[in-house]
């Protein structure tokens, strides 16, 4: 069996087409189904197929439940998500028709934990923070996951058809399963990245996962998204928004510096940052906006840590 040069421990089927492109930056790791066999063997006839076709398609994984091939090196494109998608990502095919497929059918699991390893490892490689990103961040150059479909809505001039993997994809599930398998610092940081832009609800959502023991970079962001609402509700919501965007954006080294942390006091924390957030808030307003007092600003924020603390 030959082995991948990038990844040794891999499988190496190399593709009839490809683009030499020897990249030293990559946006995104694009999912994919094959739309044809869910078996054991499928990963290695789907590499099969590749080596022998004449349509100019191929990919840089093929997956199913027990192996991983590699068809095109990560360094390189392969040609799985026309002119735009070929260029940015790295394409992962799991074996399986995105319609009918149970994700959480033991072969499915299976296979999703086996795209996972790989997909943490070139996530690390390629410094790809793992989170699932919006058909505009997509066309706005964020780095991050995505499927083939978002691919095909991002830059309609490629003409793309693709919608796989489909609708019920278990992208929470998924992503899980990616920080799993980083250490739980380079976890922490990647989560750190994926809650910056995090819904209030997700917010919620996150909490209740995360139990009672929450690293010191998951409680912080979910404290900053809390003092994002307590601003709004306390002033105009237009200008407190943008406002506590810059904030967030000031306080990511201060979040970063604590991802290893275990155990945070949380009183200290409160004292620290909260006064620091509604310093930069109240700097934030634009001119002639209206304005509430440092106090009240203050306070606000000051509660909302505490809540998201609390669990409140």
């Amino acid at each position: 069996m030959a082995q991948s040069p990038e990844y040794p421990d891999l499988r190496w089927m190399p593709s009839k087409s490809w683009t030499n492109a020897n990249r030293t930056a990559v946006q995104l790791i694009v999912i994919h189904t094959t739309e044809g066999s869910s078996r054991g063997e499928s990963a290695e006839d789907g590499a099969a197929y590749d080596q022998r076709r004449t349509d100019g398609t191929s990919t840089h994984y093929f997956h199913d439940n027990d192996s991983t091939v590699q068809c095109v090196r990560t360094e390189d494109q392969a040609h799985a998500a026309r002119t735009q998608g070929n260029r940015r990502g790295i394409q992962h095919e799991l074996c399986g028709r995105a319609g009918s497929l149970d994700w959480q059918s033991p072969y499915a699991q299976a296979m999703l934990a086996r795209a996972a390893k790989q997909a943490a490892r070139d996530a690390k490689k390629w410094g790809i923070p793992v989170r699932h990103l919006s058909v505009a961040q997509v066309a706005d150059g964020a780095k991050g996951f995505c499927g083939h479909v978002d691919v095909t809505r991002a830059f309609p001039q490629d003409n793309g058809t693709h919608t796989d993997p489909g609708p019920n994809f278990p992208w929470s599930e998924f992503l899980d399963m990616v920080r799993d398998e980083l250490n739980p610092q380079e976890a922490d940081v990647a989560l750190a990245d994926d809650l910056i832009t995090i819904t209030d609800d997700t917010a919620a959502e996150i909490g209740k996962k995360a139990g009672d023991k929450v690293a010191a970079s998951t409680l912080l962001q979910l404290a900053l998204i809390h003092a994002h609402r307590s601003a709004v509700d306390a002033a105009n919501a237009d200008t407190r928004a943008r406002a506590l965007e810059t904030a967030v954006a000031g306080l990511r080294t201060v979040v970063l510096q604590l991802v290893a942390k275990d155990v945070v006091d949380e009183q200290a924390l409160v004292a620290m940052l909260a006064p620091a957030v509604a310093t930069q808030v109240i700097a934030a307003l634009p001119a002639g906006a209206d304005q509430v007092s440092q106090e009240e600003v203050n306070a606000a924020v000051s509660t909302a840590f505490r809540n998201a603390f609390s669990g409140a």
